[in-house]
């Protein structure tokens, strides 16, 4: 199936990026209440910044893709065969034959125009009379008439293009005199002609939500959010996107394109094991909402001391196996702002040792650091006590090798995992639609240690749209 969506601004695939870790339970924030769509102005407020991912999705529509259901309601030309009469100024009889050109559509702000040209000729007659007369027959020239309908154009909760508040206007140009009868028939044509407009009005307004159906591309983004994407060949780690809500914008005219935004709402992450089962949810029903240009999309990277703390432990046992005091034993934890390394250890000493640092985040290297590492005073106190050995600066040594000297390259870790999910998540969404997505910055807010992991908070900003081809 194609669709008549084209030039998007660069595009979905970041809401992918949304909230990247290595935790199974989505971040909390209260969702947005879907609302009455049938008023355009009842937009609904979106969530607070940080308790979702917002991904505004630009979606541009072709108004070329209503012309061939519009076409077939206003024949190309039609005729009146058979004479028809009407009181008008005394009885008038009235055939005519009327050529129409193509239809124009271009829309502004909500209204979409649909404009139109007839040429025409008419024959006029009084009732009962053989006396026949006519206008636009050779050889004068055709007449001329132009017909102009607009609408105003709103979402239906069927995720259809709505129409209406529909205006008519219908103008002949040239006059349709008779005047060997002493008959102006333009008026009886002018009726004519404004009947003709108001049918094609009538079906206007019931065709253009069939053509108009953007429940299809609605349905194929949600669909595609909702499914797992595999982040490694190993099929170890998956992107979970963990759709909310989807949103929409009024929409807005520009010429020959109305544009909306979708705005979809969601839990980004990522989860280590065998790929996720994942119910199939079905699209929500359509509420309208606010959208910008750009996103925003909150990343939190947890890095979790489980695997911090097995290569630690390894390392130390190996680097102090034959020193005087040797490490057992290696527990991280958090406390405030600050991280605690937590060494077991015996020989010449047993019990624990600690390290205290406060993790920060060195934006010209993008690393983040753990460079301030020291004893606490207890620590220092104990092991000042051990004479002629070389344990304290031993251990304190084998400890900086098994942080990597205090520094973490997060910044390309973070650029990994962009261009990962980049690779993976642009491509071909559905026969003839394209997602794709564009990262401009990365932006780390703060670096905190919790109880299980230390977590660093970032923010993703860039464009999101969908190519229909």
């Amino acid at each position: 199936m194609r669709w008549p969506f084209a030039g998007l601004a660069a595009p979905v695939a970041l809401l992918m990026l949304a909230s990247v870790s290595c935790s199974n339970n989505p971040s909390a924030g209260a969702l947005p209440t879907p609302g009455d769509t049938s008023t355009p102005a009842s937009a609904n407020v979106p969530p607070a910044p940080g308790a979702l991912a917002v991904i505004p999705v630009r979606v541009p529509y072709v108004l070329s893709a209503l012309r061939p259901s519009l076409d077939s309601l206003f024949p190309e030309r039609d005729s009146l065969s058979e004479a028809r009469c009407a009181n008008a100024a005394g009885l008038v009889c009235h055939q005519y034959v009327y050529r129409r050109e193509g239809l124009t559509l271009n829309a502004v702000d909500s209204r979409l125009q649909i404009d139109t040209r007839l040429t025409y000729r008419a024959r006029v007659g009084t009732f009962g009379s053989a006396r026949v007369a006519g206008c636009g027959y050779a050889p004068e020239p055709m007449r001329r008439a132009d017909l102009q309908m607009t609408t105003a154009l709103f979402w239906r909760r069927d995720w259809r293009i709505g129409a209406r508040d529909t205006r008519l206007a219908a103008t002949l140009r040239d006059p349709c005199l008779v005047t060997s009868l002493g008959v102006n028939a333009t008026k009886t044509l002018q009726n004519v002609v404004d009947k003709q407009l108001a049918a094609f009005a009538a079906q206007a307004d019931s065709a253009i939500p069939v053509a108009g159906d953007f429940k299809p591309l609605a349905d194929s983004l949600w669909r595609s959010f909702l499914e797992p994407t595999s982040l490694d060949s190993l099929g170890a780690l998956w992107l979970m996107l963990d759709p909310q809500a989807v949103r929409v914008t009024p929409f807005v005219g520009a010429g020959r394109n109305i544009t909306t935004t979708l705005v979809l709402y969601a839990r980004p992450r990522v989860v280590a094991g065998s790929k996720p089962r994942v119910a199939m949810r079905p699209l929500p029903a359509l509420a309208l909402g606010e959208g910008s240009a750009d996103f925003r999309v909150p990343v939190s990277v947890e890095l979790p001391y489980g695997e911090m703390q097995r290569r630690a432990t390894q390392l130390l046992k190996d680097e102090t196996a034959r020193q005087s005091v040797k490490v057992d034993s290696v527990l991280l934890r958090g406390a405030g702002d600050s991280l605690f390394v937590d060494l077991g250890v015996s020989g010449a000493l047993n019990g624990r040792l600690t390290l205290v640092s406060r993790p920060t985040w060195d934006a010209a290297a993008r690393e983040l650091r753990l460079d301030d590492l020291d004893w606490t005073l207890q620590s220092r106190g104990r092991l000042s006590r051990i004479k002629a050995t070389l344990a304290a600066p031993l251990v304190s040594r084998a400890v900086r090798r098994a942080t990597s000297g205090g520094r973490v390259p997060l910044g390309a870790q973070l650029d990994a995992i962009r261009s990962e999910l980049l690779l993976k998540l642009n491509g071909t969404l559905a026969p003839g639609v394209v997602m794709g997505s564009s990262v401009r910055d990365v932006q780390i807010l703060s670096v905190r240690p919790t109880a299980t992991a230390i977590v660093v908070q970032a923010y993703l900003s860039g464009q999101s749209g969908v190519w229909v081809q």
